[in-house]
């Protein structure tokens, strides 16, 4: 399994979701097809595990970054309120230098979001969830601090995860569009976007930015680990695929 989701991730950074077939990856592997189903039954479903893969490889980039912040906020003898809003300003900002660093395998992650078809089946799309809701729940408990420590106006802490990431990624989406169309908007704006989307829930304007502003000049996100490390690393794709496939099986 490991060989194939390696394969599947060159493939499709290389040309995108399209040039990821089963024939094609069968292919870059010098294997038949039936290798392949022996542990995908299709396309969609090593599509969905890649995914998956990216999304556990993002949540494991904001678990560092809050990590650093931690031990800063420690060492420099931070408030409480800054240490909450600091929190959550830092997932933004890693899922932002993600996007920056890896624009291949965040294109694969987000793929579907921008179209209204339901592609995946619902077994693949839950499948998905699984890592991402994660993510969606660590936010939501980063917001319901800040919010019971008087930073943030009364609000429910779902909804605001869910209009943080969106308004997140449609930033992130927008701005690559923007761009090739010949603007040229602030570096900062996907961070401006996060600062008056929090203010608008009852944080201080100037004290957020301010935060914001020594967050991204002193403690930048770091990323430590690329997805096909996670690949490497896992137990969970321990690679048994054999090296010889039957006689029966035909090649592509």
């Amino acid at each position: 399994m490991r060989e194939i989701l390696q394969a599947a991730l060159a493939l499709a950074c290389e040309g995108g979701l399209d040039n990821l077939t089963l024939h094609r990856l069968a292919g870059r592997m010098g294997r038949s097809v039936a290798a392949v189903y022996r542990y995908f039954p299709s396309r969609e479903a090593v599509i969905a595990e890649l995914q998956r893969l990216i999304a556990t490889h993002i949540r494991l980039i904001t678990e560092d970054a809050q990590a650093d912040l931690s031990k800063r906020a420690d060492r420099e003898n931070w408030d409480a309120q800054d240490r909450s809003l600091a929190a959550i300003i830092t997932s933004g900002l890693a899922y932002e230098t993600f996007a920056r660093h890896a624009p291949h395998e965040f294109g694969l992650a987000t793929r579907y979001l921008s179209i209204p078809d339901y592609v995946l089946p619902e077994r693949d799309a839950t499948h998905i969830f699984e890592v991402t809701g994660n993510s969606l729940d660590l936010l939501a408990g980063l917001i319901e601090r800040a919010t019971q420590q008087g930073c943030l106006s009364e609000g429910n802490p779902r909804d605001r995860a869910v209009m943080f990431w969106a308004a997140l990624q449609g930033s992130i989406d927008t701005l690559k569009i923007v761009r090739r169309g010949g603007w040229t908007p602030a570096p900062s704006l996907t961070r401006d976007m996060m600062v008056n989307l929090i203010t608008g829930w009852g944080a201080n304007a100037h004290a957020l930015a301010k935060l914001t502003n020594k967050l991204v000049n002193e403690h930048p996100v770091i990323i430590r680990r690329e997805v096909c490390d996670l690949i490497t690393e896992s137990g969970a794709y321990a690679d048994d695929t054999p090296e010889h496939e039957g006689e029966s099986e035909q090649k592509p």
